[in-house]
C-alpha cells in the first residue's frame, strides 16, 4: 500500500485504479470506513467512464495515521485530502464523498476551492440535523468492541444491516469477506470514536455552501435510515447549479445494480 505524508507528518494510505494519465477522481470514505468500502467493481465502473480513481483511508482508520489524542475536525480531514493531492502531484481533482466523506468533500471545496474540479455528494448532508442514525452509531460505541478477527467478522455485517436498501438485497457475503480484510489492514476501536467526535464538531454549512461554484452532483436513496434523504434535497437547494438524483429503494449503501448509473452520473458531472 503506497502512502503520502502530509506536511504535519501524518501518513495517508491510498491506492488507485486506471491509467495515471486519466483525469483523477478522488473518493472520500465515510465514518469509520476504510478505502475498501469503495468496492473495486464500482471503481472499475468509474474507470470505464474515463477517469483514474484514487481512494484512501481517512486518518484513524485502516493503514493511515492514528491520532490517539483526537482533537481534530472534518476540516483537518479535508486538509489531509488536499495533502494527498499534493503528494500525488495533482493540482486539482474531481472529488466524490459518501456520508461523512461527503461532508469532508464539502469542507475541501470550501477550504481549497482551487483543488476541486467537480463535486459528487453521495447520501450526505450539510449539517448533523439530518442524521437519523446518531443513536445507532453511539449505541455501537457503547458496546464491547470485538476482540478477535472472528468476532469482528460476525460483528461487521450485523452492524451494516442498518444501511441496507429496501429494493436491493444487501451483499452479506461481501460484507463478511471485507470484514476480514478490514481487520487485517488494521482495525482500531478508538478510531471510530475519534472520528465521531470530529463529526459532532461539524458546523452547519447550509448557507456557506451557496458560495460554491463547482459542478456538483448530489445522489441519495429514499430508503436511507442513517441520513435523511431530505439532506440531499437541501444540498440541492443551496448549491448553485447542482443536480439531484434520488434512487428509489436505495439505502445507505451503493447497491451493485446501480454502480453503472452512479458512475455515469459522477462522470457526467465531472465533464460538465
Amino acid at each position: 500500500m503506497p502512502f503520502v505524508t502530509t506536511p504535519a507528518g501524518a501518513r495517508i494510505a491510498w491506492d488507485s485504479f486506471g491509467d495515471a494519465d486519466l483525469p483523477p477522481l478522488v473518493l472520500i470514505q465515510g465514518y469509520s470506513a476504510q478505502l475498501l468500502g469503495w468496492r473495486p467493481g464500482f471503481c472499475e465502473a468509474v474507470v470505464r467512464e474515463g477517469f483514474r480513481v484514487i481512494r484512501f483511508d481517512n486518518r484513524d482508520v485502516g493503514q493511515s495515521q492514528r491520532y490517539p489524542e483526537g482533537g481534530y475536525d472534518l476540516g483537518d480531514l479535508a486538509d489531509d485530502t488536499a495533502a494527498l493531492l499534493d503528494g500525488l502531484g495533482l493540482g486539482s481533482a474531481h472529488v466524490a464523498g459518501q456520508s461523512m466523506g461527503g461532508m469532508v468533500a464539502q469542507e475541501l471545496a470550501l477550504r481549497h476551492p482551487d483543488r476541486v474540479r467537480s463535486l459528487g455528494l453521495v447520501y450526505t448532508a450539510p449539517s448533523l440535523r439530518y442524521f437519523r442514525g446518531r443513536d445507532e452509531i453511539t449505541g455501537r460505541l457503547s458496546e464491547p468492541a470485538p476482540a478477535t478477527r472472528d468476532e469482528f467478522i460476525a460483528f461487521y455485517p450485523a452492524a451494516e444491516a442498518f444501511c441496507r436498501s429496501t429494493a436491493y438485497p444487501q451483499d452479506v457475503a461481501w460484507l463478511t469477506e471485507v470484514a476480514g480484510q478490514i481487520w487485517d489492514r488494521g482495525w482500531d476501536p478508538g478510531g471510530p470514536a475519534r472520528q465521531l467526535s470530529a463529526l459532532l464538531a461539524t458546523a452547519d454549512h447550509d448557507e456557506v455552501l451557496r458560495s460554491l461554484r463547482v459542478p456538483t452532483a448530489i445522489l441519495a436513496g429514499d430508503s436511507d435510515q442513517l441520513v435523511d434523504p431530505a439532506a440531499s434535497t437541501r444540498l440541492h437547494e443551496v448549491i448553485p447549479g447542482s443536480t439531484l438524483t434520488i434512487f428509489p429503494g436505495m439505502g445507505h449503501e451503493l447497491p451493485e445494480p446501480l454502480w453503472g448509473e452512479i458512475a455515469g452520473l459522477l462522470a457526467a458531472n465531472a465533464r460538465y
